[in-house]
């Protein structure tokens, strides 16, 4: 996965107009909804180290102020809100960005762990965690997908899987998590898309494609164009202006495919032409595509790299034709494919495609040959030395 790195500066700036953009400034302590006690930029006093950051955002407090935040520290967890909702500072922007930059380290931290550097893709990160909290997150999927450079599951999992389980509010949290997912990005870059890339963000929506069709006909647009209501993705192009304006309109899951559509539609049809009506749109909006059987990746490709079949000073295999070497060939790229996603199923079923194939039984018949031919090369090594000693016994006697 290849990030859209920030400087410092640029960095800051993208996350506090996200931030502000998607929390909104509450200059006086509030239950918006959540049953927490919010200020500023979607500071929580629901916490226990209220006293430390305040301190260190440098703003000042009069002694009662700061008794109430010392109580908050203190109370257990059910008591928090209660106590924070008796705060009675009233903030002004710039001391909402005070507190909001002494705030932010914690909320790095999953970011920083996953090791993403300063970028777009960690802005996304970021604001999900300030939103969410990062016990929320310790041990989510969507920090898994990240940590392996899985762009294409990161992305689902922000946009399908990181909303939170409070039903009265989901539909302002998917609201938000179409708008992250948005500036975190499906692709590296969707103008330069390859057909491994393409691969794999269709793998991907193949593998979660029931759970994507159900959110978005709940709360967004189907691959299908089917629109719900209220449709939260034109809620977040509507509602968060600075966000759209940085980072572009909010996409459908249709649009966001798009690039992987094209580019993988286009290759499998020039590769198979004889099976045209297998890739039409219809088909790969449904995930009737099956990969395994049509492997999408290049064969020159795969024969460049260690392993692979290929040909070396003449056709290996006189006794296969042609059309059996590159049906083979499909097998054992099938089973390459398989085995890079860990699929075991498909793995067993295409290393028996490729064993039963005339190529396969060819190889294997090669292999029987160069087993033969190495076990002789072996056996005249070791008798030679034994020969030459004998000559040399005899000469003496």
């Amino acid at each position: 996965m290849e990030v859209r790195k920030l400087d410092q500066r640029e960095y800051d700036r993208r996350l506090r107009a996200v931030i502000v953009g998607t929390e909104g400034l509450h200059a006086h302590v509030q239950d918006v909804g959540d049953q927490m006690a919010t200020i500023g930029w979607g500071y929580t006093l629901n916490r226990s180290n209220n006293v430390e950051i305040w301190t260190r955002a440098g703003l000042e407090l009069s002694p009662q102020q700061l008794a109430v935040l010392e109580q908050v520290d203190r109370a257990p967890r059910n008591e928090k809100t209660r106590i924070g909702l008796r705060f009675d500072k009233a903030l002004t922007e710039a001391e909402s960005d005070m507190l909001f930059r002494a705030s932010l380290a914690e909320y790095e931290g999953p970011a920083r762990r996953a090791g993403l550097p300063l970028s777009d893709e960690r802005v996304a990160m970021v604001s999900v965690t300030y939103n969410r909290g990062v016990g929320a997150l310790r041990a989510h999927p969507v920090v898994e997908a990240l940590q392996d450079g899985d762009r294409a599951e990161t992305w689902f999992q922000l946009r399908y899987n990181c909303w939170g389980s409070r039903p009265d509010m989901e539909g302002g949290l998917r609201k938000r998590r179409f708008a992250e997912s948005e500036i975190f990005g499906l692709f590296d870059d969707p103008t330069k898309v390859s057909v491994e890339e393409a691969s794999r963000v269709y793998a991907t929506f193949r593998t979660h494609r029931a759970e994507i069709e159900r959110v978005e006909r709940s709360f967004g647009v189907t691959v299908e164009g089917i629109e719900a209501r209220p449709n939260r993705i034109a809620q977040a192009n509507r509602d968060y202006p600075d966000i759209i304006a940085e980072y572009g309109a909010v996409r459908t899951i249709s649009e966001s495919l798009a690039p992987a559509r094209q580019v993988l539609l286009d290759h499998l049809r020039a590769r198979y032409p004889q099976h045209l009506p297998e890739f039409s749109e219809d088909r790969f909006n449904a995930g009737d595509i099956d990969l395994d059987r049509f492997p999408a990746r290049d064969r020159q490709q795969v024969r460049e790299e260690p392993g692979a079949l290929r040909s070396e000073g003449g056709d290996r295999f006189p006794d296969v034709t042609k059309k059996e070497q590159h049906m083979g060939e499909d097998a054992f790229h099938a089973l390459f494919e398989a085995a890079a996603r860990g699929d075991e199923a498909s793995v067993r079923s295409a290393t028996l495609a490729l064993m039963q194939s005339p190529m396969g039984e060819a190889f294997l018949q090669q292999g029987d040959r160069l087993i033969a031919h190495q076990s002789a090369e072996l056996h005249a090594s070791l008798d030679q030395p034994a020969a030459q000693g004998a000559s040399v016994a005899d000469a003496r006697g």
